[in-house]
């Protein structure tokens, strides 16, 4: 009876053992009931097999795909390096016209910078100017020293052209402007600084007297009229009017004294204002030429910036070096 118990228990044990090596965790008649672990093995197998077989698909895809992938990156490859060509061409265009562009530049605020000579010789002729003419004003001088004032803006145009002659008068009419009022100012500018202009300009293009007596004769009779415009808006009242009614009373006087019976109209006397005007620039202008072409002897290295002609030169007395 021992050996028989003994016999069974062995064979039962060997009988589980073999069960459980087999995943099942109790035995029964139906067979073996197996545990969560053995069916979660299965479910991961399962998977994997899954994942393989659509790794396999997708690599047998891409194996496919391959050649066309092949071209389609060297095709952009290609047009990334043609594209890169065509900036970096454009970027070396752009930076050799930029260079141009700042040389041309450089080139022209070189041209443009005036020298420091210049500006100094304009800024002490505008304000000789602009003192001697507001001291005249100031001391009723204007009659006896109004022949020099043009003087300034011709001696800038013999020296640095029709630039400084520019400049200077621009200054002398801003510093009038500051000591004397705008309309001392533009008296300046309309009477002398644009005849000085015409007569600088002339000169400095070797014009002969035929041609720059009555240019600037012009240019003075427009200013005459212009200063009379200007002083007709400051004070609101028309300034010719009131001198060609006066001249029109004084003539009618005359007449009157010496029994005349007709009296010109009112056209008349302005046209001969007007003839009279043209007279005076002419012979103004004209005086001018006389005294500058002494004045300004040293102005041109020949000593002949004014043009004047060989027998006017020989009657004012001038070195004969200077003559022709």
């Amino acid at each position: 009876m021992p050996k028989s118990s003994s016999s069974s228990s062995s064979s039962s044990s060997s009988s589980s053992s073999s069960w459980s090596r087999a995943g099942c965790r109790t035995k029964s008649s139906t067979g073996c009931h197996f545990s969560s672990s053995s069916k979660n093995r299965g479910k991961r197998v399962s998977i994997e097999s899954g994942n393989t077989k659509r790794r396999n698909d997708a690599c047998t895809a891409q194996k496919r795909r391959t050649p066309n992938c092949f071209r389609r990156s060297s095709t952009t490859i290609i047009t990334r390096a043609m594209v890169a060509a065509v900036t970096a061409a454009a970027a070396a265009f752009g930076a050799s016209t930029a260079g141009e562009v700042e040389n041309k530049n450089k080139k022209t605020r070189k041209s443009n910078k005036l020298p420091t000579r210049m500006v100094v010789e304009t800024a002490m002729l505008a304000a000789m100017t602009g003192l001697s003419f507001h001291l005249s004003a100031s001391f009723r001088l204007e009659t006896y020293l109004g022949s020099l004032f043009p003087l300034p803006i011709v001696v800038a145009s013999a020296r640095w052209g029709d630039v400084a002659a520019w400049r200077t008068l621009l200054v002398a009419f801003l510093l009038l402007t500051l000591l004397s009022g705008p309309l001392r100012a533009s008296n300046y500018a309309c009477l002398h600084g644009f005849t000085g202009l015409a007569l600088g300009m002339c000169w400095k293009r070797k014009f002969s007297w035929v041609q720059s007596v009555p240019i600037s004769a012009l240019a003075r009779t427009i200013g005459v009229f212009s200063s009379l415009a200007i002083s007709s808006l400051v004070i609101r009242e028309n300034v010719l009017r009131l001198m060609v009614q006066q001249v029109y009373a004084l003539i009618d006087q005359i007449c009157a004294t010496l029994g005349a019976t007709f009296v010109p109209n009112m056209t008349a006397i302005l046209c001969v204002a007007f003839v009279f005007v043209i007279l005076n620039s002419l012979s103004y202008t004209l005086i001018l030429h006389l005294v500058y072409s002494i004045a300004l002897v040293t102005a041109t290295p020949d000593g002949n910036f004014s043009n004047a002609p060989l027998k006017v030169r020989r009657s004012l007395g001038l070195p004969s070096a200077f003559m022709q």
